[in-house]
């Protein structure tokens, strides 16, 4: 930060043939409309590491709203494991992967899986023996084995330090409500965490509505991943937060790591990807930052002059 302006500033002579106090009666110059934009960021593994917000990624989300930009959750993460200390310091939320869109109070968008997909997808995933939730807006939702088998699964996990935000595993483990009537419940996307048959092959027998996607976040490979209605992602969020906010395309920032972000990233102004990202992730963005631990949103932000 430059330092501060000396208190008084002596002041200049007016110009040469000037009458005396025409510079008191000109007008001051103006100053430049400010160019906001909007960012839009991942959850997991771009802003948070294993579901904690580093303190200087959560200090940098705040002070680049602080200078009139927007900033904007886009995670794959249902808004109910989006803990509260986290969802303080957004504008807005896109959750499970542009299903759901909201904006303060105002709800733009709440698609959920028809209740036949529902039903057809909750038999295929329990013929093959499954482990997965049904992921809403307001609770994750299984079984009690999958609930089980849930608490038990083993994690990476990082203690919060001051100034932190959100709590890792804590946050999704207190969303977690069971059912033996899943069928019923109205999800916006299923997650999957142990299955003999890859996520691929799951949704292909499900049928054409839905798409599948490899977990960001989990190391189980071709067994686990997300289930999505086909066609809904995080770009389509994009455009309609950035719609009414009324900031153009151009001026919209996406940072993210996961295959869920590649609409976003492509749609956006400008793509940010975190390093180590796969392949097709880098090759989608502008810019390259570090992971959370190294506090990639910061040096973004920092980089695209958001701060």
């Amino acid at each position: 930060m430059s330092p501060s302006a000396p208190s008084s500033v002596p002041a200049a002579p007016p110009d040469a043939g000037a009458p005396v106090g025409a510079r008191e009666r000109s007008e001051p110059p103006e100053t430049p409309a400010l160019r906001r934009r909007a960012a839009f960021l991942d959850f997991d593994g771009t802003l948070a590491r294993h579901g904690v917000v580093p303190r200087a990624q959560a200090e940098a989300v705040l002070a680049a709203r602080a200078a009139g930009h927007a900033v904007l959750l886009s995670t794959g993460r249902p808004g109910s494991i989006v803990a509260e200390d986290v969802a303080a310091l957004f504008d807005g939320w896109i959750t499970s992967a542009g299903a759901h869109v909201r904006i303060g109070a105002e709800l733009l968008r709440d698609e959920r899986l028809p209740p036949e997909v529902t039903t057809r997808a909750v038999h295929v995933l329990e013929a093959h023996g499954a482990a997965f939730v049904l992921e809403a807006p307001e609770a994750l939702w299984c079984t009690e084995r999958s609930a089980q088998q849930l608490r038990e699964r083993p994690r990476r996990s990082v203690v919060p330090a001051e100034g932190d935000r959100g709590r890792g595993t804590e946050d999704l483990l207190a969303a977690v409500r069971t059912t033996d009537r899943l069928a019923e419940v109205p999800a916006a996307k299923i997650t999957v965490w142990s299955s003999p048959v890859p996520i691929e092959a799951l949704a292909e027998d499900i049928g054409p509505e839905l798409g599948a996607l490899p977990n960001s976040i989990s190391p189980d490979g071709l067994g686990s991943g997300e289930l999505h209605l086909a066609g809904v992602d995080k770009a389509q969020g994009l455009l309609l937060l950035a719609e009414h906010l009324g900031v153009p395309v151009a001026d919209t920032i996406a940072i993210g790591d996961g295959m869920n972000d590649l609409g976003m990233l492509r749609a956006a102004g400008t793509g940010v990807a975190i390093r180590g990202s796969r392949a097709e992730v880098l090759a989608a963005a502008d810019l390259e930052v570090p992971p959370p631990a190294e506090h990639g949103v910061l040096h973004a932000f920092e980089r695209l002059g958001l701060l």
